[in-house]
Order: structure tokens, then C-alpha cells, then sequence
């Protein structure tokens, strides 16, 4: 084998001479070379053919998978165009949203404002604990309802497609919940007109201006009569010891239904404030409403006397629900 190997390479080392003779006209040349040149020749050339060969592939596929990504980003470039398009249609319909939201939050303030302060606690608080439900339960609604603000950017980026099938569900949640809110919005101010309206015909304060010198003098009930001691009475309302011409005070909004003189009451006032309640002043010295006149809680409709049956100045004072008398110290607050 080494004797074979000595061969060859003393073969390939060997020089060898070449000869051309272009034509008759030119010299003739003669140059040698070793016999492995022509071998490492060849070798360069297939080597240098196979890395052009190599770097075409190259360049071929790498030139499809270019277009390939240049065609995906124009696809994406559309899309997200088509999503930025939707995305800012789903912004409009937000928008219009919120805007129904602002109304109930003000249609809520205008709930809140009317309820009166001046009833009765416990009413009020009753009042209050039906709006602090409502109110807690629709803000929950709203708050976690409602996309947020942000980056204009991060938005687009930020997964679009799951983000508009979000505001989607949203928008679709809150255009379901939004008519019935304001339903129950319509059904509470109802309610509280309601309440505000029987508050305001509820008798609910002392029927004088005396500046809390009047005192009772007779409490409703049976009762011996004043003019005959051996005789008992019912008495429809409370009697109210207090000077002349004392002011007297309607206890509730109504409208008067009488003004003038009745037999054994003296100058009397009656007043109809709705719901079946009405309230009758007696004993009057001078009266200073008429009838048909609308009056307010605490507006002054006459002034205090000693007309009619009466034994010393002062007021007579009833309370009727559905022309049931009603013991007024039920409707007293002093």
C-alpha cells in the first residue's frame, strides 16, 4: 500500500510539458506544469460551482420565505386595520353608552333628592335602605361593565380579536341591563313621588305657633262633657290651651275644603291633604285661608279663639283618615 501511495504521488509530482502551435504565423509555445495542477484546478471549480449552487438555494428559499412573511404582514396589516375600524365603531357604541349611564347616575341624584329630610326617621331610613340596595347593585353593574381607558396603541395590540369579542359581551350585557335599569330607575321614583306624596298629606306637626307654650287640655277619647259633667262624650281630637289669636298651623300640604262657621265648633277650618287624610281646626277666632286654597305644612290658615261651644280660649284640633278620627297625638311631632 505505502509502495502504491509513493506511486502515485511521485505520478502526480511528475512535471509534464504542453505544447501549442496556434498556426504557422505565431510561435510555438511550450510550458509544463505538474500533472496534480489540473486535478486541484478541477477541485476548485466543482467546489466553487457547488457553494454558487448552495448559495442560489439559499437565496431561493430565503426569497419565498421573505414573500411569504411580506404577504402575511400585508394580510395582518389589513386586518388589523379592519379591527382598528370595529374597535373604534365598538368605541362610539361605548361612548353612547356611558352617556345612558351619566343619565341614571343623575336620574339617581334626582331619586336622592327627593327624599325629604324632615320625616320621620325610621321612614327614611327605610327609603334610604331601598335606594342603598338598588344603587349598590346597578353601580356594580356599571363599574365592571364599562371598558377602561388606555394607551391608544395598547389597545390595538393587546390580543384585538379577544378584545372585541369582550367589548362585545360588554356592549351586549349592557344593552340588556341598561332598558331594565332604568325600568327599576322608574319604578323607585314612582315609589319615592309616592312616599314623598303621603309624607307631604301625612299631619306630622304641632298645630300652633305658640313657641311650645300651648298645653293639652283634653286628650281624645271618651271624656266627661265640658257643659254637663254628668254626661260623657267622645272627643274627636285633642283640645290645645293657648292664648288669643295664637297662629295656627297646617299640618300637612292639602287643599281647604272649608272655611267658616259650624254649629258648636265656632269659625273652623278643614283642610283635605289626600291619601283619606283631613284635618279640622275648631274654636278659630279668625280665619285667614279660603276655600279651594292650597296650603303647606307649616303655612299659617288662621288664628286661635273661643267661637262656638267652648269654655276658654283655644284649639280644637282632629285628624280623620277616611272620616275615621284618629288620635292626633299619633301625628304630632313637637
Amino acid at each position: 500500500m505505502e509502495k502504491w501511495r509513493k506511486k502515485i504521488k511521485e505520478y502526480l509530482m511528475e512535471k509534464v510539458s504542453i505544447t501549442i502551435t496556434p498556426s504557422p504565423r505565431y510561435k510555438i509555445k511550450t510550458f509544463s506544469m505538474r500533472r496534480i495542477t489540473p486535478v486541484i484546478i478541477l477541485l476548485i471549480i466543482c467546489t466553487t460551482i457547488g457553494v454558487l449552487g448552495y448559495l442560489y438555494k439559499h437565496y431561493q428559499y430565503s426569497y419565498i420565505e421573505v414573500s411569504q412573511t411580506l404577504t402575511t404582514l400585508r394580510g395582518v396589516k389589513e386586518e388589523n386595520k379592519e379591527l382598528k375600524e370595529e374597535l373604534m365603531a365598538l368605541s362610539n357604541v361605548t361612548e353612547e353608552l356611558k352617556e345612558d349611564v351619566n343619565k341614571l347616575k343623575e336620574h339617581k341624584q334626582e331619586i336622592r333628592s327627593m327624599i325629604q329630610h324632615d320625616k320621620k326617621e325610621d321612614d327614611e331610613n327605610n327609603v334610604n335602605l331601598t335606594l342603598q340596595t338598588f344603587f349598590s347593585y346597578n353601580n356594580g353593574i356599571i363599574q365592571s361593565g364599562l371598558p377602561m381607558g388606555g394607551s391608544e396603541y395598547h389597545i390595538y395590540y393587546q390580543e384585538p380579536a379577544r378584545l372585541i369579542k369582550r367589548m362585545k359581551q360588554t356592549i351586549d350585557h349592557l344593552k340588556k341591563e341598561l332598558p331594565e335599569e332604568k325600568k327599576d330607575y322608574n319604578k323607585l321614583e314612582k315609589s319615592v313621588k309616592h312616599y314623598n306624596a303621603l309624607m307631604a298629606a301625612t299631619p306630622s306637626i304641632w298645630p300652633l305657633a305658640d313657641r311650645g307654650r300651648g298645653f293639652i287640655t283634653s286628650e281624645f277619647g271618651w271624656r266627661k262633657d265640658p257643659a254637663d259633667n254628668n254626661r260623657r262624650e267622645f272627643h274627636d281630637g285633642l283640645d290645645i290651651g293657648v292664648m288669643y289669636n295664637t297662629p295656627v298651623l297646617a299640618t300637612a300640604d292639602g287643599k281647604v275644603t272649608f272655611a267658616g262657621w259650624m254649629n258648636g265648633y265656632g269659625w273652623v277650618v278643614k283642610i283635605y291633604h289626600g291619601f283619606g287624610f283631613e284635618t279640622r281646626y275648631a274654636h278659630l277666632n279668625r280665619i285667614k285661608v279660603k276655600k279651594g286654597q292650597w296650603v303647606k305644612r307649616g303655612q299659617v290658615i288662621a288664628l286661635s279663639g273661643n267661637s262656638g261651644k267652648s269654655t276658654g280660649p283655644h284649639l280644637h284640633y282632629e285628624v280623620r283618615k277616611n272620616n275615621i278620627p284618629q288620635n292626633p297625638r299619633n301625628y304630632i311631632g313637637r
